[in-house]
């Protein structure tokens, strides 16, 4: 009888210890920092502007037209200790927006603009998409993806490390180079030329029927050409890749 006495002591003790050093640990992390919710909204009127240039230090910005002259933007995300900081401005012809937040932040850029105005992205360590637009797209990421949809206008692409995406391109003039990561695009329309590059990542083309003269050159695969080739053809098609596959086709 002592015997189980003892082990219900030592029972309900334990069982007292678990509960203090439970409710101890709730203690310590109501007063350790926690996430805190940013968001902003704030707009620029881009009659007479030719450009929006975004400058991001790691926030994923993505693009599409607004049904009006302004250019818009939404910010949100969540930061622990330094509150992220989003600038909307006009300058001349330009419209610019400015993003930093130090590494404890995480924001997305949702902007929207007139269809036509041409934008220029600078972007750090995340992703850029863009959709429907027809002015000229500029986009440089050192650390993200770019994927683009239904684009008319000239394009110019540089990823260091992440993937090059394109689809129902229209675009007249397209270059992409990506450093670490493949480049895929697909266009609705031929391109009257096409210059890709990349050091490390496979290159997919998908081009309408049309004449084209094409060059492709990969270090290590023999390219894949599903196309005639026309040394006379209007619409030039240059790829190279040192480390990955080559496929043009329909």
């Amino acid at each position: 009888m002592s015997s189980s006495k003892n082990r219900f002591v030592i029972g309900s003790g334990l069982l007292i210890l678990l509960v203090v050093i439970g409710v101890g640990a709730w203690s310590l992390i109501d007063v350790l920092p926690g996430r805190k919710n940013f968001s902003m909204t704030d707009q620029a009127d881009a009659v007479g502007s030719t450009q929006l240039s975004i400058d991001s230090a790691n926030a994923g910005v993505s693009l599409s037209p607004s049904k009006d002259s302004e250019v818009h933007v939404s910010a949100s995300g969540k930061y622990t200790d330094s509150t992220p900081k989003v600038s909307l401005t006009k300058s001349g012809g330009t419209v610019s927006v400015s993003e930093s937040c130090s590494s404890d932040c995480e924001v997305q850029l949702t902007v929207s603009l007139p269809a036509k105005l041409a934008v220029k992205v600078s972007s750090g360590d995340s992703w850029t998409t863009a959709q429907g637009l027809a002015g000229s797209l500029d986009i440089a990421t050192r650390s993200g993806a770019i994927d683009l949809t239904d684009s008319s206008g000239p394009l110019t692409l540089n990823s260091t490390n992440g993937q090059i995406k394109v689809a129902g391109a229209t675009s007249d003039t397209f270059s992409a180079t990506a450093t670490d990561g493949e480049v895929r695009a697909a266009f609705r329309t031929p391109p009257t030329t096409a210059n890709v590059k990349t050091n490390n990542g496979g290159i997919d083309l998908t081009l309408p029927n049309s004449d084209y003269y094409i060059q492709a050159d990969s270090a290590n695969s023999t390219p894949q050409i599903g196309l005639p080739v026309d040394r006379n053809a209007k619409h030039t098609v240059m790829v190279k890749s040192n480390n990955g596959g080559i496929n043009i086709h329909r």
